[in-house]
């Protein structure tokens, strides 16, 4: 154990603040239906969010159809999670309520006047709408980010609507992936944001950790959707995700400073929405409680 100490290893994390933009100098919101929105959602001139050393690709297909269409990612401030009887006027809002409060470090807590990321990814415009990149050409190494639903998506799954039956049937599946590139090389990590299993329906409401460190080094990570509500013509649900607080990591070097105790851990249980605890993840939707050997713990919601 004193060797393995002595070569620990030690590593920065870089997690998106969405209120120091790099490019634009500074985001500015517009009124848009239920929310506020990046004022240049529509912009076809604006192609990145940069938030060193976060490059967001943003209405990638160049078009936005007389201010009617956009893709990729934008910035949004709204609290409405209700059903719509407009949703493409109103297709702002996610689950949990807004984004990530920073002011409350002991737990992950929605705050509506606190902005996020939303991403639109409609498959029929083909790959590569919502992808990050670095703006120092640097490889980092994948480690995860909070995610949650569109409300938008969430009705949709829950209840259908004009172009969707909905997840209504067992083993219905609406899952992000991440798709981590180096090279030619390429790996992908899921997460299941809605489905339908053991006759009930199931989707992710609160800002949930989407850990994606088995991505380990990238230069570039791609985000898709897929759904078993599809027709020939593609997927039926639409193509939104919200998702806050992105993390990576750069290349950990030694230290050899023997630290690798500070933070053992000591025990891993998982909760599920019955308050059943076990040593292994419920299907469906878990609560992580990781217990330190300095008595400290860390709770995260995750889906098996």
């Amino acid at each position: 154990m004193a060797a393995f100490a002595a070569t620990s290893m030690s590593a920065t994390d870089y997690v998106l603040d969405l209120s120091a933009p790099t490019y634009p100098e500074e985001i500015n919101f517009i009124q848009k239906g239920n929310g506020q929105i990046w004022s240049d959602t529509y912009n076809e001139d604006e192609y990145i969010l940069n938030y060193t050393p976060f490059i967001f690709y943003h209405l990638m297909s160049g078009m936005s159809y007389g201010g009617t269409y956009w893709d990729g990612f934008t910035v949004v401030k709204c609290g409405d999670n209700s059903k719509q009887t407009d949703f493409v006027t109103n297709q702002w809002g996610n689950m949990a309520g807004g984004g990530i409060d920073p002011n409350i470090q002991s737990a992950v807590v929605a705050n509506p006047n606190v902005p996020y990321m939303l991403a639109y990814v409609p498959d029929f415009m083909g790959p590569g709408l919502a992808g990050v990149e670095f703006d120092d050409d640097n490889t980092y190494m994948a480690k995860g980010v909070y995610v949650n639903m569109s409300a938008y998506a969430y009705y949709s799954c829950l209840e259908g609507d004009a172009m969707s039956e909905g997840l209504k049937e067992e083993g219905a599946s609406f899952k992000l992936q991440a798709i981590g590139k180096l090279g030619n090389e390429s790996k992908t990590v899921e997460i299941e944001l809605a489905g339908f299993s053991n006759g009930k329906f199931h989707a992710l409401t609160d800002w949930t950790w989407f850990d994606m460190t088995e991505l380990g080094e990238v230069e570039k990570i791609y985000f898709s959707l897929t759904s078993t509500d599809a027709s020939q013509w593609g997927m039926n649900t639409p193509a939104y995700f919200a998702m806050d607080k992105f993390t990576v990591s750069d290349k950990s070097e030694p230290t050899g400073v023997n630290d690798v105790n500070d933070k053992a851990v000591a025990s891993v249980k998982y909760v599920n929405v019955a308050g059943q605890v076990s040593d292994t993840a419920f299907d469906g939707v878990n609560v992580k409680v990781t217990t330190y050997t300095d008595g400290s713990t860390k709770s995260v919601k995750v889906m098996k």
